[in-house]
């Protein structure tokens, strides 16, 4: 029961890894990122050719791959929970079927 606790509070702990990863990714691409999209709003006419980093893609590749482990995670933990609850379950049942002197 103590392993599953244990590999419990890890995956909370890259939960958490993920979630600041996803926190800096997304500061350095509201800051970064431009696209054509944004130049059509604006009424400024698009440069023929920007900066490979105003792309952002380790950001948004980093993001897909925070997003993708997140769920695999969220599911792992779900199971060990689950397990965890059951074990905890089945010793109350036979703590509570103990008869005391």
């Amino acid at each position: 029961m103590k392993r599953i606790t244990t590999a419990s509070l890890v995956i909370m702990c890259l939960l958490a890894v993920c979630t600041f990863d996803d926190l800096l990714s997304l500061h350095d691409i509201k800051a970064d990122y431009v696209s054509a999209s944004v130049f059509r709003h604006l009424g400024i006419p698009f440069p023929e050719a920007l900066p490979p980093w105003t792309a952002t893609s380790l950001e948004w590749a980093s993001i897909t791959v925070s997003y993708t482990l997140r769920t695999v995670l969220i599911a792992a933990n779900l199971v060990l929970l689950s397990i965890l609850h059951r074990k905890v379950r089945t010793l109350s049942d036979i703590e509570t079927k103990q008869v005391l002197p």
